[in-house]
């Protein structure tokens, strides 16, 4: 088809160049709706190479389950077992500040009695309070020289690393922000750091926007940590946040962009089967675009057609319309309407390719150095746009083996559906598939913009209703490990989730190092991460480091964000009390 996919072109410039043949939108469409300073980053290679190897990987995964002997059960519930690696003085001191953690007034507040703590006390006595406690609780220490005796105890235990500086800004919205917003002009358009949930005090924070330059620092950042990994023994890992590496309400208007071409398909697909046959592309064709010859349709149609089997569905519809076509596809609208608003203007456009460029950048460094790279999930008002990049990272990085990783938040209720399709994309483009599964960290949030817009919570309505989707998540993806090659990284703190994937693991004859990793924020859960990789599985803890001012923002968004969880770790504590009980008794 002449024009349609110029030779000699990338995809993205395919893509926008082809844009005028596809399709266009216009407000006929029904039931559319368009919803930390770079530092001291160099330790981070030297920190790295000390990382503890885990079990060496035995080829691909189904091929090293076909001759796997099942793994034996795991005991969780052994207090002896499960704290052997940790001193007395530890156990005190998290049973401490767990305790102190499930005092809902003490966390919700913990942003105003910080300040007025360095107010009143100063910083140094302030930090003399919090850094035996809470910082040595979560952080593993200020520089590469400090945190070595954290890595080397958790090498001890055969549990990796991965390294985050954990350093964030905590700026706090000022009055006449918005005004302020509003004169400096979209580009400047900053999204504030620290935004405050309503009903709850919970601080939510991302990156703010002061610039591509910053943008092309914070890479260099994400550089470093990807090169250390790559330098360890056995299958590293790291992680990027996309808010970091591009205009973060840019990642909205492309968001709202996918949804426009999400509601496009949605009207093409007029008896909502999932398909859009031949006749019922012509007619809507026709109904909403200026260019509807019969010639034009059939040309355009066969172009959308990617499998030649006289259908289009939503595989297909998006590897031909991504958020660079949208500009020209709404040109070619009959009347303007919500698409033409959704579109990306040419100042959007280049933002888009800036933080395309960052981002296969740093693609490109994990291929090079087999490094497992996991994009972070965020705000659902930024998914789309995450979770389509990611997609166009996993069909370019992901043919011989699962380099780029997404996350999945289990809280919400089409998880189950997206991954389901990403899984079904992979197998039918070839690629291998890689994901990080967590339950989700923005609930209140997201569900108080969905009461104030006035739509659906996005969030599964119960606790519950989250364990179960995380769990089926789970077993899905393990069960493509078995039979695709697929990895996933199972970030959770859940007992229960983890036994019923070890249980799956087994079923399937998954040995440990299969391709099945577990993943556990540093000080919590030290009773699965260290019986894990006591047992060989690949378990990993998330290990921030930085000065004590410097990650204060983070310690208070873990106890807050995770106060519900660290208020009901009644077992893990249980566990604790009982070996320090049998400590200071003297008992075997």
């Amino acid at each position: 088809m002449p024009g349609l996919l110029p030779v000699g072109l990338g995809p993205e410039q395919q893509l926008l160049r082809a844009a005028p043949q596809l399709l266009n939108a216009c407000k006929h469409l029904r039931g559319f709706s368009a919803a930390a300073e770079p530092a001291r980053v160099e330790e981070v290679k030297r920190v790295q190479a000390e990382q503890p190897a885990p079990p060496a990987q035995e080829g691909t995964p189904a091929g090293a389950a076909a001759q796997a002997t099942p793994p034996a059960p795991l005991n969780f519930s052994d207090p002896k077992e499960a704290f052997q690696a940790k001193s007395t003085a530890d156990i005190v001191r998290s049973l401490l500040v767990f305790k102190a953690c499930g005092i809902k007034p003490l966390v919700r507040h913990a942003d105003t009695l910080l300040r007025l703590s360095k107010r009143v006390l100063g910083s140094t006595l302030t930090n003399a309070v919090l850094g035996p406690t809470f910082y040595k609780q979560f952080v593993a220490g200020a520089d590469a020289q400090s945190i070595q005796p954290t890595l080397a105890h958790l090498r001890r235990s055969g549990i990796r690393a991965i390294l985050d500086y954990a350093a964030e800004d905590d700026v706090q919205e000022e009055p006449g922000h918005k005004k302020q917003q509003q004169q400096q002009g979209k580009q400047q358009d900053p999204l504030v750091v620290q935004v405050r949930e309503p009903t709850t005090g919970v601080v939510v924070r991302t990156y703010s926007y002061e610039g591509e330059e910053l943008c092309d620092k914070r890479m260099g950042v994400f550089r470093k940590s990807i090169e250390a990994a790559a330098m360890a023994e056995g299958q590293g890992f790291a992680a990027i946040k996309m808010t970091a590496l591009g205009l973060p309400t840019l990642l909205e208007r492309v968001s709202n962009s996918i949804l426009a071409i999400s509601g496009l398909f949605r009207e093409f697909d007029a008896d909502g089967n999932g398909v859009v046959t031949k006749e019922e592309f012509e007619q809507v064709y026709r109904e909403l675009f200026v260019d509807g010859s019969s010639e034009r349709v059939a040309e355009i149609f066969e172009h959308m057609d990617v499998d030649n089997d006289g259908k289009i569905d939503w595989i297909s519809w998006t590897k031909r319309v991504t958020a660079f076509d949208t500009q020209a596809i709404a040109k070619r609208c009959r009347s303007e309407g919500p698409f033409s608003r959704a579109a990306l203007n040419d100042e959007e456009e280049q933002l888009l390719r800036n933080m395309m460029r960052r981002v296969e950048t740093l693609a490109d460094i994990a291929a090079e150095g087999k490094v497992r790279l996991m994009i972070d999930a965020e705000h659902t008002y930024f998914q789309p746009a995450i979770d389509n990049t990611t997609i166009m990272l996993q069909e370019k990085y992901n043919k011989e083996e699962p380099v780029i990783f997404n996350t999945y938040q289990c809280y919400l209720k089409d998880s189950h559906e997206r991954l389901l399709v990403d899984l079904e994309r992979a197998k039918r483009e070839g690629y291998r598939f890689g994901a990080k599964l967590v339950r989700g960290a923005y609930m209140v949030l997201e569900r108080q913009r969905a009461k104030e817009r006035g739509y659906p919570s996005p969030i599964h309505d119960t606790k519950g209703d989250t364990d179960a989707s995380f769990d089926r998540n789970a077993a899905e993806v393990i069960r493509r490990v078995r039979g695709e090659g697929a990895e996933v990284m199972i970030a959770t703190h859940s007992q229960e989730s983890i036994e019923k994937a070890v249980a799956l693991m087994g079923e399937l004859g998954l040995p440990p190092s299969s391709g099945v990793y577990f993943g556990q924020l540093l000080g919590m859960a030290d009773h699965l991460s260290f019986t894990l990789g006591q047992n060989g599985y690949g378990a990993y803890k998330y290990v921030p480091f930085g000065a004590v001012d410097e990650v204060l923002p983070y310690l208070v968004r873990r106890a807050q964000e995770n106060s519900d969880m660290l208020g009901g770790v009644g077992a893990e504590m249980g566990m604790m009390r009982a070996e320090l009980k049998r400590r200071l008794l003297g008992g075997k």
